[in-house]
């Protein structure tokens, strides 16, 4: 038995010819999202028949379902199969071809796109942003895709195609949890929140203008980083490490046992079910960024850091002592 509802959608959804949705096709939209407020199958079955969609019709769709995760409905209901979807267009479209210069160093290049390819790149857009929805009411499931490097490596081969991918590959990689910030040199640290932050130098960023001068050796924040790394504007910015960023693992400021900014948040070393990041006085040239380090904004997964509590000197000795450090 059919729902004329979901039916009127996927009529008007393969009528859809891009760009801008006509009335009919947006009347369609609200319908099924009022629908949907109230019976989450229809979620499923819409999500069940994106296959059977032109591609500017699926992008369509899948912007609706993100929409209606938006309004509160479960992204469980529909993710695995609009996941699955993004799956299948990724086996169809071009992978870059990797040659080598005269020096060994490798090069990419990207083959032009088939009409077919290319029909499915001006759809793309539209399936990640709905995924990244789904996605980001899903830490679970992102912590499990994570894992995933075949499609990490494959969102990552066509980001020189689209911008889509590279949204879906950063809701994967951003995470979020509790951090304690110790330095050793004074005797004082900080506990943090931070959410959903991918790099390392996204979050000393994020960190630093949280902090301040808080704990030894900080500055007064730079409104314009400030407002960068948490993704308020898109303005060109360069920011500079205040501290050297030590791995726990070292007793003492360590090239070595860096908190390499390049790395993912998700790789600091936990300690007693916290990550911990030492802050030691810079033992080399500060080392710089710039925002391209902060990952495409995501509206869906807005990065920030808030200091949670100052640490009690008593805290922070009994931090020391379980890292070995006098």
């Amino acid at each position: 038995m059919t729902d004329p509802v979901l039916d009127e959608l996927l009529r008007a959804s393969r009528a859809h010819a891009g760009k801008e949705p006509t009335e009919e096709l947006k009347q369609a939209s609200r319908a099924f999202l009022l629908r949907a407020d109230t019976d989450s199958a229809i979620l499923r079955a819409a999500a069940d028949a994106l296959p059977t969609l032109p591609p500017a019709g699926a992008g369509w769709l899948a912007i609706v379902l993100g929409t209606a995760i938006e309004r509160g409905q479960s992204a469980a209901v529909s993710a695995p199969a609009l996941l699955q979807f993004l799956r299948s267009w990724l086996t169809k479209l071009p992978k870059p071809e990797i040659t080598e210069d005269e020096a060994g160093e490798e090069l990419a290049s990207f083959p032009k796109p088939t009409p077919e390819q290319h029909a499915l790149f001006e759809a793309l857009p539209r399936v990640c942003q709905g995924l990244v929805a789904h996605l980001a009411r899903l830490p679970h499931e992102r912590a499990a895709l994570v894992e995933d490097m075949a499609l990490l490596e494959r969102l990552a081969d066509i980001e020189g195609y689209s911008n889509g991918p590279g949204w879906v590959r950063e809701a994967l990689l951003r995470s979020s949890g509790t951090l304690i910030l110790l330095h050793p040199t004074s005797g004082s640290g900080l506990k943090v929140r931070y959410e959903n932050v991918a790099t390392c130098f996204h979050l000393f960023s994020l960190l630093q203008t949280a902090v301040g001068t808080r704990i030894p050796g900080g500055r007064q924040p730079d409104p314009a980083i400030a407002a960068a790394a948490r993704g308020h504007t898109n303005a060109e910015t360069y920011d500079e490490a205040w501290w050297h960023y030590g791995d726990p693992a070292s007793k003492t400021a360590d090239i070595h046992h860096s908190i390499w900014g390049e790395g993912l948040v998700r790789e600091i070393p936990v300690v007693n079910g916290s990550r911990v990041m030492l802050l030691w006085p810079p033992i080399m040239q500060s080392r710089s960024w710039d925002e391209g380090f902060f990952g495409p904004h995501l509206q869906a997964l807005p990065a920030d850091v808030v200091v949670e509590e100052d640490l009690s000197p008593e805290s922070c000795r009994a931090w020391l002592r379980t890292l070995g450090i006098s």
